[in-house]
């Protein structure tokens, strides 16, 4: 018996940008991508001069609010304007591309990882005003990040005729990749970083795909770093738990391996053969 899968339109009449927006190409998004980077690591580098505080360890309301509300705020801001020229908000939020639904284990394996490692004792320690404050942190890094390489940058990909396994492998590697800016001060870690954001970028992209909205993979990927970061909230005392989150990624990348043929459903059968996308992730 052939699986379910969801109610969305055929995939190929969302290939094209409405009319009335304006298109973006691979190369502007690669220059749009830059300059939010610019923005956020620039910002809370001049915010954050003096403090001598570590990259990535939110200790105080302070530093939240120097390192990602401030400078991630006006990033988004940024995003918001270029997606706003687009005109091209309902390519970017909504997807209405089919998927198998399997893939609605991703979202729930993610979620109940984040349940798990979630730093409960080390937040209650700290108040609910720095836990609230991380969660909205978290939620805009989320929301900024999501809409620049899963918004405009799936947009530019689908835009210039990309399959969508490219479009999926492309985005999931220049995320990754943005990451590796966190060098100037991270240090070498950032390298490992640009790994473990490659494999969290995959996943965000298909909980974009399973939900058939954007905005799915920006709560996911708030929740996501939400639980990361409160390991980090003592740097005295490193939360354990927080191992559990690279084998839940191990994990889910494993399952996208093993059924990457099953991600999107079959063509109808009156198609011919050779206009069939044969990417893993169509």
């Amino acid at each position: 018996m052939a699986e379910a899968t969801t109610s969305h339109s055929d995939p190929r009449s969302e290939v094209s940008p409405p009319p009335d927006a304006r298109r973006v190409g691979v190369w502007q998004f690669l220059v749009l991508a830059v300059i939010y980077l610019i923005i956020v690591q620039g910002m809370s580098a001049i915010l954050m001069v003096g403090q001598g505080i570590a990259h990535g360890a939110p200790t105080t309301n302070d530093h939240l609010i120097r390192t990602i509300v401030l400078p991630v705020g006006l990033a988004t801001a940024f995003t918001l304007v270029v997606v706003g020229y687009l005109g091209a908000w309902d390519e970017v939020f909504v997807d209405r591309r089919p998927v198998r639904n399997w893939l609605i284990a991703i979202p729930i394996i993610l979620l109940v990882t984040v349940a798990v490692i979630t730093n409960y004792p080390g937040l209650a320690a700290k108040g609910l005003d720095f836990t609230l404050l991380l969660l909205v942190a978290t939620l805009m890094v989320g929301f900024g990040e999501e809409l620049m390489f899963r918004g405009i940058g799936v947009l530019a990909f689908r835009s210039g005729g990309h399959s969508e396994f490219r479009v999926g492998l492309w985005t999931t590697l220049i995320f990754g990749l943005a990451h590796g800016t966190n060098i100037f001060t991270a240090g070498p870690q950032a390298l490992i970083q640009v790994v473990a954001t490659s494999g969290t970028g995959l996943v965000f992209y298909l909980i974009r795909r399973r939900a058939g909205a954007l905005v799915a993979a920006m709560a996911a990927h708030g929740l996501w770093d939400f639980g990361v970061l409160s390991s980090q909230i003592d740097p005295d005392q490193p939360w354990p738990l927080v191992n559990g989150a690279a084998v839940a990624l191990a994990v889910m990348l494993l399952l996208v391996l093993i059924l990457r043929r099953r991600v999107a459903p079959e063509p109808p059968a009156a198609e011919p053969e050779s206009s069939r996308n044969t990417g893993e992730l169509a």
